[in-house]
């Protein structure tokens, strides 16, 4: 999966838009192969967001969209 996010990006939530958020980090994290025959699981990607309220979520990628402005 591309991540198709970068720090300053502003966001929203894709289900329920409202807030706007200041993209802060990209998280990827690093996992195993795993043990099973034609498991293909790929690496786990948390995007960490700072809304204009001044709270602080973690969000995976798919939760998140791009404002353009």
């Amino acid at each position: 999966m591309a991540v198709s996010f970068q720090a300053g990006d502003l966001v929203q939530r894709v289900v329920k838009p409202g807030s706007v958020g200041i993209v802060q980090k990209i998280r990827v994290e690093t996992v195993r192969s795993s043990l099973r025959a034609g498991s293909s699981e790929g690496p786990g990607i948390t995007v960490t967001v700072l809304w204009d309220n001044g709270t602080i979520s973690h969000f995976i990628p798919d939760g998140l969209e791009k404002i353009v402005h």
